[in-house]
């Protein structure tokens, strides 16, 4: 061995070592709450979507007993483990700590009373997207605030939204809760809303604007959430009347844009509507409407460049460039539904669509309850070069067409503009992961660069004497083992984050999948829990079963996700060993210890 390949070893080594030190944060988006409880059976399951990792892992939380029905919100802690969340009928803290009931669910003319069930005691969860909403108050530590609507009897569409409601959490030093009050009306009664509600932080970089509109209308409400909470900072008009439709909205990236999907009839088809949103002042302005084919329960979403604006209509994926001069004629078709259907269940089709903290985009099956999810990887790329992937993500858990409403909590102060009044400054922070360019070609990498705060320049070293100075490059690594480095800067700042990328020639590589073991356990010791990880990285099940020193079976289950979390507080310090038995038929075993 020669002396830089023993000095990159215990590089390794030290940064490993040196990874409990490290300190993170602004990543109260970066863990989903999603599922569907059911009745608690086989594949049915609260699970946390988690993006800390280059892929995503699923956390299974089958202890939690909530019903998801499309509305879903929440946050997280600043290091990224999820913290509150809603379904617009309850809110429920960190481990599944149940806080409240919303709405009263009986009398009152309250449309969601046929939604809560009194024999299993639990509420369904309103069937809306983006219907619900969780902000942190500004200047209040560990204070939240969650909104969400209120719906009536209505004469066409069986129900519609009257009002907004808001509660207030606070989360205490010793990890309990305290609801402050619930059920505050936001502004006045209406006849009738929307029934989405969308948020993006303002350009002091401090406080949030909340945005709805009233149904059929041209008329929007603007909200602002500061230090002294929620109020109506304006109401406005744009320049023509916005059918409401069965869709979401949201802003973008940056909040340059906001957009609006409304799905109305097969007939009339469905409307999407981009707006233009300034920061400073809450105003928004029409840009363009765009006409589809009709779906139901269909999505939207604008690639992380704001570059692409991506939409669904169950059954085609298209795609429209922003930056063409003429947008409408920049239409594309991504792809089509190919028919994928699960064994006694409906088709896969086409849902709604949420953008990740890994930057890509994932599709939510329209169908009620579904175990896969699509993936679009590659968003900021042109036409079918996107790397669009039908049913590639299988959870193995039921998903109830859940679609977290999450703003970008990573945007700071638009910097110079006149409402930067706070001294506040977007420090950039470096962040990125690294993929085969092609599958099988593992000497030619991608690089995806997901910096926020606003950086202005980006500059590679690929440890082998080549840079680049563009955002997200492809490059040739011959084999070898490559601190890989990412700095970015603006006028205020700069950041670097420096990575290990491992280049194996293509035979070495093959080899090495025969016989490195695919599973990991870490950490061992342990104490409240284990990470079981695979080099594989795709989501599969498996049985795992632990036994403690005397050969008793003290934790046992047949469907396990992998990768996956597991918590044992109350497991006793001592020596177990844990096998695991994967889908494919291997069989791995480890020793553990619990501290």
């Amino acid at each position: 061995m020669n002396i830089q390949t023993t000095l990159k070893i215990y590089l390794i080594i030290l940064t490993v070592v040196m990874l409990p030190c490290i300190t993170t944060a602004q990543m109260e988006g970066d863990q989903w709450v999603m599922g569907y409880w059911g009745t608690g059976g086989e594949g049915y399951s609260i699970f946390y979507l988690d993006f800390k990792h280059d892929n995503p892992w699923i956390i299974q939380k089958p202890q939690i007993r909530m019903n998801m029905d499309g509305t879903a919100a929440n946050i997280c802690t600043p290091d990224g483990e999820s913290l509150i969340w809603t379904n617009g009928m309850q809110i429920m803290g960190y481990d599944g700590k149940y806080i409240a009931d919303t709405i009263a669910y009986d009398g009152d003319g309250n449309y969601w009373k046929s939604f809560y069930s009194h024999q299993n005691n639990i509420a369904d969860g309103f069937p809306e997207f983006n219907g619900a909403l969780i902000l942190p108050l500004p200047d209040h530590p560990k204070e939240y605030s969650i909104i969400y609507h209120y719906a009536e009897a209505h004469p066409v569409f069986i129900y519609a939204v009257t009002k907004y409601l808001e509660s207030r959490v606070v989360w205490n030093q010793d990890s309990s809760f305290e609801l402050k009050f619930k059920d505050l009306p936001i502004g006045e009664r209406l006849e009738w809303y929307t029934n989405t509600i969308s948020a993006v932080q303002h350009a002091n970089g401090r406080d949030w604007w909340v945005l709805t509109f009233e149904e059929d209308s041209p008329k929007y409400f603007t909200y602002l959430l500061d230090t002294l909470g929620i109020h109506l900072d304006h109401i406005g008009e744009v320049d023509s009347t916005i059918l409401e439709g069965l869709g979401q909205s949201l802003f973008s990236n940056s909040g340059k844009y906001f957009v609006r999907l409304d799905a109305i009839t097969q007939s009339i088809g469905q409307f999407i509507t981009l707006f233009d949103f300034d920061r400073c002042t809450g105003d928004l302005h029409r840009k363009i409407t765009l006409k589809t084919a009709s779906g139901t329960f269909a999505g939207i979403a604008f690639s992380p460049s704001e570059r692409f604006l991506y939409a669904d209509n169950n059954t085609k994926l298209w795609q429209w460039d922003l930056w063409a001069d003429d947008i409408r004629a920049s239409q594309t078709l991504i792809d089509t539904f190919d028919g994928f259907q699960e064994t006694n269940w409906g088709p896969t089709r086409f849902g709604p669509m949420i953008s990740a903290p890994d930057g890509r985009i994932y599709i939510v099956p329209s169908i009620s309850s579904s175990k896969y999810l699509h993936v679009i990887d590659r968003p900021d790329l042109k036409g079918k070069d996107c790397r669009f992937r039908q049913h590639t993500i299988h959870l193995h858990l039921r998903n109830e067409r859940t679609a977290p409403n999450i703003p970008n909590y990573r945007l700071g102060p638009l910097d110079g503009s006149e409402c930067d009044t706070l001294g506040l400054d977007n420090l950039p922070v470096a962040k990125w992961r690294y993929e085969e360019d092609q599958l099988g070609f593992p000497e030619t990498i991608r690089f995806t660069d997901l910096s926020y705060f606003d950086p202005e320049t980006w500059h590679w070293d690929f440890d082998d004497d080549k840079t680049s100075d563009f955002p997200a490059p492809v490059h040739q690594f011959e084999p070898g083992l490559y601190h890989v480095c990412l700095t970015v800067s603006n006028q205020y700042a700069t950041d670097s984050t420096c990575r290990w990328v491992e280049i194996l020639p293509t035979g070495i590589k093959e080899e090495q999948d025969r016989t490195l073991p695919d599973i990991s356990i870490a950490p061992n010791p342990f104490h409240d829990f284990i990470v079981i990880n695979s080099r594989r990285g795709n989501f599969r099940s498996g049985h795992i079963q632990l036994y403690d020193m005397y050969g008793r079976i003290i934790y046992d289950d047949p469907n396990m996700i992998i990768p996956s979390k597991i918590f044992m507080p109350n497991f006793p310090p001592g020596i177990y060993l844990c096998n695991l038995l994967d889908e494919n038929g291997s069989q791995s075993s480890f020793k553990l210890m619990k501290e």
